[in-house]
């Protein structure tokens, strides 16, 4: 069978005789007739849901019992047809194999969706973090108030596989009878006994169940008893509100405790449901309308297409719709039997049509035609099929909305498809019943409903309900229940669908993945924006974060929140080089000083002197005299390096062998001193009197009669260190005075700024002096990252992140290119995320590519990429390596191409891609980040809150901005009144 073309077992036609089926089901026939001796229950109890027992692996409907789990999802907004085919097969393949190990199993597929928790998000996100702020607290509460509030994210859906595993006996037992009529009568709650060895014998089946759809290549997630109370709240209380109590956490329940989690009551209309629910804490009455659609015509065949998905079409609708499709699994041998029933039933109806000399329609020549194509097709190759019932629940607030509704689905299915899906009237609580997990309706009202059908297990491909937009962040849960990852920040959301976008790295550390995340796109697109905010809401939630930036971006952020709008004052900058910001006597003062105590932000290239100096920064001299003459060895080059070598080692030996022998003296005099008492006792060596020591060892010999080869060389080495001490970039390498520059007290943002620093491309002097810069740095970044010493007893080691802007600027010396791929291999072990920002994935692939262990093991440590827009065919097809798509796919090219402002390609921890829309959320951070000079005076006139229930959402921006008079200074004076208002998405992709 061409995997492309998915044929329905039969059109209508061939089903004309038995189109209309009897509701037949495998477990007794005479349920509904009260037993003789046995009064008839009252109708209040009748029409009781018959959930009788629950845990997390098992639910018992009536006397059925039965399993279940989640089918994950794959993402297929960038998938073209042909790459679907494999997904469109996954629930059919899922399907033959069950067919094979069981027989004749009763199944229901649902596609139900779920609105999204972010009120569980906020605690669930707040308890993870490892030592939040206040303001982390209140950033996620808010995001997800304002996500909520505005509507501004779509439902998601699960995709729910349940199957039939046992069936109760008749009887309980005189024992449990009596326990549970005693317990009935004092508790007005039924509770049933059911023998642990027949309940394990029920699990030990479902166990069969879930290894069968895990050896057909289905990845699966158990469904818990929490999630079954969401489902059937779901198919019942439509358009309204999910309670969230308790009551799903007890221990496995009885017959009516079902109640607890589904209180309702609905009133049959002809045509509709009228559902009243009535909320436990202000005892409210709300209303919603349900109606339930079924599939009654079906085309003969259809070709398989993306276009034609109905179920990726149902998911992309502005309402929520739940569809279940149960039915029977009928073995090959059945299958060909009803088949053969039905082809000669046709062929009867057509020769009788022939002796009656009355025309035959063309449309029954074809039935018969398909019904012996059928036929011979079996005959064959026997396949398994399905009697199957597809039902499609919609709800709305009011009537008229619901009769909207149910028209679009209407329409929907009969252009996508040709199909007929039409609303039953005086069958909707029946229906309803059919809808709910379980054996569904069983009443003799239930057993006279025609809509079911024989069909091929193909055509639950066609659906393509097991596809999605999901991306981000997902919690795994494995069949021991143990959860690996989380949902981190609330990043944006989907284009397609408008799902909420979760990000954590560390999330996708717990997951046991690599270390890296890119971000990647051309400049304007939208990457700073994202990166500043996960290292803002990283930092907030006790991650440290160093942020390296050849650019000043972090900086400018850092500053603005620490001191509003004093920033604008031309002053600000100086002040900022001396590290006087903040101290006593400085005109700019913080307006948050949490936020600025708990920021360092070093700028070497325009503070003070030496303040990287290797033998400083070092957690140790002996590391920092490692990583000194290591510098200096990228600074000259290799051939200097070599002349010179020796005098350097030499005076490097000397001043470290001083340090080690005035320690020692202050040791001795103070046998009780701390290591932190004996660093602030003992000044450190600095790089400067390393350097000190060559020139007064040429000026001592010069004229002491040593051979000329010797004064030349060190007369050479003399010189070049000293050019380097007063190189204006090079500087920052020599210290003067044995202060330490850079402190370690575990801070929750370092931003170490580059702005202004050579290109580190060639072999000239200046270019050399980058690469050697770029080590140091690097070095200090990571250096600050490995110290940590603090664990928490529950969560462990402090999480820490590592952002590199440019990254091509490290990536692109040898050094760098080292450390970051040292990170990326290691980081996972140390809980270290890093973040490596660039215009050019070239020079990352770059970083794997030349990693021979990785290449020999196969493996990536990237595992999330956001890929913003591009400018040019070249630059998007270095980034499809990124996104794991072949070479040269065209279509992803003039995706990368078109993005918007804001708007990026999200390559996840799980391979999936979609579109997001990248959000800003507040008006404060967007300001914070805004540096466009055109807009940006404007923006930070206004001093943010330190307290973020203060801070205003983005859709306010154009409010804020026209109340803005002036731009307010340190010194209090104002400058001129703002220009016209600015509109709110001008400057601000959201």
């Amino acid at each position: 069978m061409n995997p492309l073309y998915f044929l329905p077992l039969a059109a209508l036609g061939v089903l004309a005789i038995g189109a209309v089926l009897i509701f037949v089901f495998n477990v007794g026939g005479n349920d509904d007739k009260p037993q003789s001796g046995k009064p008839r229950e009252p109708r209040t109890e009748r029409e009781r849901l018959p959930y009788r027992y629950g845990d997390d692996v098992l639910f018992i409907w009536g006397r059925s019992v039965w399993t279940g789990f989640f089918i994950t999802t794959t993402t297929d907004e960038h998938m073209p047809t042909d790459e679907l085919v494999p997904e469109a097969l996954k629930l059919p393949g899922l399907l033959h194999q069950i067919a094979r190990e069981f027989h004749r199993p009763q199944f229901q597929v649902m596609l139900v969706p779920r609105r999204p928790d972010l009120s569980g998000w906020v605690v669930d996100l707040t308890r993870r973090a490892w030592r939040p702020t206040d303001n982390f607290a209140k950033l996620i509460h808010r995001e997800a108030e304002r996500a909520i509030a505005q509507d501004r994210l779509g439902a998601q859906y699960d995709v729910v596989f349940l199957m039939r595993v046992g069936q109760l006996s008749e009887s309980r037992g005189p024992g449990a009878a009596v326990v549970s009529a005693i317990a009935d009568q004092a508790t007005g709650v039924h509770d049933e006994y059911f023998d642990p060895a027949i309940v394990a014998e029920w699990h030990e089946r479902a166990d069969e169940v879930y290894a069968v759809a895990v050896d057909s290549g289905v990845e699966v997630q158990p469904m818990l008893r929490k999630d079954l109370v969401r489902i059937i709240r779901t198919c019942l209380f439509g358009h309204l509100p999910i309670p969230e109590d308790t009551a799903v956490d007890r221990r496995p329940w009885g017959a009516h405790e079902f109640e607890l989690a589904a209180d309702f009551r609905a009133y049959n209309h002809k045509s509709r449901l009228e559902v009243s629910v009535v909320d436990d804490d202000t005892g409210e009455e709300h209303r919603t309308y349900l109606a339930t659609l079924v599939a009654t015509g079906w085309p003969d065949t259809i070709r398989f297409a993306k276009a034609r998905a109905w179920g990726r079409i149902l998911k992309r609708l502005d309402f929520p719709v739940v569809v279940s499709w149960r039915g029977v699994l009928l073995p090959p041998e059945e299958f060909r039997d009803r088949g053969k029933k039905i082809r000669d039933n046709l062929e009867d109806e057509a020769r009788d049509m022939d002796r009656a000399n009355a025309r035959i329609d063309s449309l029954l020549v074809e039935q018969v035609e398909r019904a012996n194509h059928l036929v011979d097709e079996q005959d064959s190759r026997p396949f398994p099929g399905m009697e199957s019932q597809l039902l499609l629940t919609i709800s709305a607030e009011t009537p008229e909305e619901l009769e909207n509704r149910r028209k679009r689905i209407e329409r929907l299915f009969a252009k996508t498809l040709d199909a007929t899906v039409l609303r039953p009237k005086r069958l909707q609580y029946r229906l309803l019943y059919n809808v709910l997990p379980g054996d569904g309706d069983r009443s003799l009202i239930g057993r006279i409903a025609p809509f079911r059908r024989l069909q091929e297990l193909d055509q639950l491909g066609v659906a393509l309900l097991t596809t999605a937009t999901q991306v981000g962040d997902r919690a795994i849960v494995g069949r021991d229940g143990i959860t690996k990852g989380w949902q981190g920040i609330l990043v944006g959301r989907t284009r397609d669908g408008h799902y909420p976008v979760h990000y954590s790295a560390h999330s996708a550390i717990a997951r046991e993945h690599g270390a890296g995340v890119v971000i990647v796109g051309a400049s304007g697109g939208g990457k700073t924006t994202l990166a500043l905010k996960v290292f803002h809401y990283e930092s907030e939630a006790g991650a440290r974060c160093v942020f390296i930036d050849p650019k000043i971006d972090a900086a400018r952020m850092a500053y603005y929140l620490a001191f509003g709008s004093q920033v604008l004052d031309p002053d600000f900058m100086r002040h900022a080089a001396e590290g006087c910001l903040g101290e006593p006597g400085c005109p700019f003062q913080p307006v948050n000083e949490a936020y600025w105590r708990d920021t360092e932000i070093i700028d070497p290239l325009r503070g003070r002197a030496g303040n990287l100096d290797p033998l400083l920064t070092a957690a140790t001299v002996v590391e920092g005299r490692m990583h000194a003459q290591a510098m200096l060895e990228i600074f000259l080059g290799p051939t200097a390096w070599s002349r010179i070598s020796g005098y350097v080692v030499e005076a490097f030996s000397r001043v470290v062998n001083d340090y080690d022998r005035r320690v020692a003296a202050y040791r001795h005099a103070h046998p009780d001193a701390s290591a932190e008492e004996v660093e602030r006792a003992v000044p450190r060596p600095t790089t400067w009197s390393v350097v000190q020591l060559v020139v007064d060892e040429y000026e001592r010999v010069k004229d002491s009669g040593v051979a000329d080869t010797e004064v030349r060389d060190l007369r050479f080495a003399a010189a070049v260190l000293e050019d380097l001490r007063k190189n204006p970039y090079a500087r920052v390498a020599f210290a003067q005075e044995p202060t330490v520059a850079v402190g370690h007290g575990g801070k929750r943002r370092t931003i170490i700024t580059l702005r202004g620093l050579p290109r580190a491309h060639g072999t000239s002097s200046s270019a050399n002096i980058a690469r050697g810069i770029i080590y140091l740095v690097t070095r200090l970044g990571f250096q600050m990252l490995e110290e940590t010493t603090e664990r928490d007893p529950v969560k462990g080691w402090r999480p820490q992140m590592l952002f590199i802007d440019e990254a091509y600027s490290v990536a692109s010396t040898g050094e760098g290119r080292d450390l970051i791929s040292f990170v990326l291999k290691q980081g996972r072990a140390f809980n270290i995320g890093i973040v490596l920002i660039t215009q050019q994935a070239g020079d990352l692939a770059k970083i794997e590519s030349e990693d021979l262990d990785a290449k020999a093991t196969g493996t990536n440590q990237i595992h999330t990429v956001f890929a913003f827009r591009h400018h040019s065919d070249a630059d998007a097809a270095q980034t499809l390596q990124l996104l794991n798509r072949p070479a040269g796919d065209r279509q992803m090219i003039e995706t990368l191409k078109s993005l918007r402002d804001g708007e990026c390609v999200m390559r996840d921890v799980d391979g999936e891609l979609a579109s997001v829309e990248v959000d800003r959320s507040f008006f404060e951070f967007a300001a914070a980040i805004q540096s466009n000079p055109h807009l940006e005076a404007r923006f930070k006139s206004v001093d943010p809150s330190p307290d973020v229930d203060d801070w205003r959402v983005i859709e306010e921006t154009s409010t804020i901005l026209g109340e803005v008079g002036s731009v307010r200074r340190a010194d209090g004076t104002a400058d001129a009144p703002a220009e016209e208002p600015v509109p709110a998405d001008e400057g601000i992709s959201v």
